[in-house]
């Protein structure tokens, strides 16, 4: 059961992908498109790019050539967002499609096909690490635990991992209420976390969960989201 939920949205990203290349030239609409914020409570205009891109940089504190991993980047639409702040960054799909796009859109970038819970990187390897919109996708918890292992293990020891746009499990029935009422698909479904699911993982990997509820503005779904800044 748990596999083919995975799969599904596998085959969802490499669709997507495939639907939306073809172009030389991709704007940050282009690729938001492509990485699934065009839905009915997902749509991210110029303030929520704006806000988003701010977070991320301020919580990773990030700095000209910093090495960054972002895990599960899809098109690579949140990296557009933070192309001036002239890191290093380095991007990670499970979706050969929007690797490719991403490929094109980001060439100065690095880029690799491969599972969130296994990254092919060194340990050690990044001073920061993201994932943005991308944890609600796993088939489960033991996936996402795994995947948050990886993370910690590629980044340097006390190294900022932010993860954003979390599905509250505290909030599921609400959100899905909403999602059907926008029209919203609620197939395939997706994976909502308890907050001390990430607290759990903090305490364990000797970190410390700071755990806030999303306000991004315009996005529907912020309302039922938090992120983590472990």
């Amino acid at each position: 059961m748990l596999q083919n939920v995975e799969s599904s949205w596998k085959r969802v990203w490499e669709r997507k992908g495939r639907e939306a290349d073809g172009k030389s030239t991709w704007s940050i609409e282009d690729l938001l498109r492509a990485d699934g914020f065009d839905g009915a409570m997902a749509r991210t205009g110029a303030a929520a790019q704006d806000h988003i891109a701010r977070l991320i940089a301020e919580s990773l504190d990030i700095r000209p050539e910093m090495p960054i991993v972002e895990v599960g980047c899809g098109a690579g639409a949140a990296l557009t967002l933070l192309r001036d702040t002239r890191a290093t960054f380095t991007g990670l799909d499970y979706s050969s499609p929007l690797i490719d796009i991403a490929r094109v859109a980001l060439p100065e970038m690095q880029f690799h096909v491969a599972e969130a819970a296994a990254l092919p990187f060194p340990d050690a390897a990044f001073d920061a690490g993201f994932s943005y919109g991308v944890f609600l996708y796993f088939p489960d918890a033991a996936y996402a635990l795994a995947a948050l292992r990886e993370i910690v293990r590629v980044v340097r020891p006390a190294a900022p991992i932010l993860i954003l746009d979390v599905p509250d499990a505290a909030k599921r029935e609400a959100c899905e209420e909403a999602r059907r009422a926008s029209g919203a698909a609620l197939n395939p479904p997706h994976w909502y976390y308890r907050k001390q699911f990430f607290e759990e993982f903090a305490a364990a990997a000797g970190r410390h969960a700071k755990i806030n509820d999303q306000a991004v503005p315009g996005y529907a779904n912020s309302a039922f989201r938090y992120n983590v800044l472990l």
